[in-house]
Parts: C-alpha cells; sequence; structure tokens
C-alpha cells in the first residue's frame, strides 16, 4: 500500500519524542509527529473536550485525508481510531484501544479526576517519587522517569484535558483501525479482542522493542 504522510500521535502523559527510536527504522517515508500539548494550547476552551471533538480539531490543524496513515500509541491511537471515524485515513494503533473499558485505571470518574490533578496531589514530589520507584520496568525506567519528571512540571489543564478525552463518553466506533500491535501482558491497556500482533515489551512497545514494532508495521506496509 500507499500513503503520503505517516503521522504519529503520542500517548498521556507522554512527548513526541517517544517515537524516536521507531522513526529511523521506518525511513524513507514522510513522517510527522503531532504534539497534542501545542494542539491543548490553541484549543479553545469553549469546546468540550471528548476525543471526538479533539479528532476533530487533528484533523483540521494537520488537513489529514483518507491517503494518510496515522499510528498511534495509547491514548493516541484512541484519537487516530476517531480521525479514521471522520476521514477514512490508514489507523495503526500501538498498545492502545477501541473499547475504553479495556484501559486498567483505578479511577475513571472525571470529577473525581480533576479533583485529584486541581489539588496538586499527583504532582507532588512525594508522589512522583514514589511512582519512580514502584516502576518495574527495566528496559524502560529512564524513558518513565523522565515522563514523570514531565508531569510533575505540567500544566494541570492539560493533565485535566487528557483524561477529558480519555474518559469522556462517545458513540462507539463503526469503523475499526486497520493493525493493532500490542503486547499481550500490557500492564495499562488489555489486550483487544480483535486480531492484534502481539510483540513483547509491555506498554511502551515503541520504546522498549522498536525493531519488532517497525518489523510489524514494515509488513502490514509492504516494504
Amino acid at each position: 500500500m500507499s500513503s503520503k504522510r505517516i503521522l504519529f500521535i503520542h500517548g498521556n502523559l507522554d512527548v513526541p519524542a517517544s517515537f524516536d527510536s521507531l522513526l529511523p527504522l521506518l525511513l524513507p517515508w514522510d513522517m510527522q509527529c503531532i504534539d497534542l500539548e501545542d494542539d491543548f494550547n490553541a484549543w479553545d476552551a469553549t469546546i468540550p473536550v471528548t476525543v471526538r471533538t479533539v479528532a476533530e480539531r487533528v484533523v483540521k490543524a494537520y488537513n489529514i485525508g483518507p491517503d494518510d496513515l496515522l499510528i498511534g500509541h495509547s491514548m493516541g491511537g484512541w484519537i487516530a481510531a476517531h480521525v479514521k471515524e471522520l476521514t477514512g485515513a490508514t489507523v495503526i494503533q500501538l498498545s492502545s484501544w477501541t473499547d475504553p473499558r479495556k484501559v486498567r485505571a483505578p479511577i475513571r470518574q472525571l470529577g473525581l479526576i480533576r479533583a485529584i490533578v486541581s489539588s496538586g496531589v499527583a504532582q507532588h514530589p512525594a508522589c512522583i517519587s514514589m511512582a519512580k520507584r514502584l516502576y518495574p520496568f527495566r528496559q524502560s525506567r529512564a524513558r518513565i522517569h523522565a515522563a514523570l519528571d514531565r508531569v510533575q512540571r505540567m500544566n494541570p489543564a492539560y493533565m485535566i484535558w487528557q483524561y477529558e478525552l480519555i474518559f469522556s463518553t462517545v458513540p462507539p466506533l463503526t469503523i475499526l483501525p486497520d493493525l493493532r500491535i500490542h503486547d499481550r501482558h500490557d500492564m495499562v491497556i488489555r489486550f483487544p479482542d480483535e486480531p492484534f500482533i502481539n510483540v513483547p515489551g509491555n506498554h511502551k512497545i515503541h520504546a522498549t522493542n522498536a525493531a519488532g514494532v517497525a518489523e510489524a508495521i514494515r509488513g502490514f506496509l509492504g516494504m
């Protein structure tokens, strides 16, 4: 298959640099990483935040059409699935979902999430330090620690925006992604009910096992 562009959408509390290990393995495609924080900063605060309204903004901001390919990790894959619903673009999900019940989350109530984030507890240095100590996976520990440092400095309103687009209720998808790549033992998102390619590496497979993810993508693209 052919595609004029590959656009990457990062996950919750993450940054475009999370794809740095994967991008060189997919050359020579025309690739662009979307920065959701930039989109948040340009967001009209009067617009309700759902994955559908965010997908609409992404489509408009990046002029996405049916010839484009989107690769989204976790929350980014959830957005990408809704971009496909709007445009017919090809979508590959990494460690993501089409059924929100697949998200392993101790708290799903947006009111409670807003209260916790607004209180500053989630960004308190003691909580960040504890999260670092408890993270069990050596391969991705450095990246997770860097992500937690970013969380400590993150605009709380941007944190809330992300959880609103994850947990706000939207109509079910009518078109499913074209390919799912997932680790069956992912600790964050349960594996899909639909067919998927199992790539070990836990939730951040594009960073911990970029070669395995790239092989699956290149096979799908016929490269």
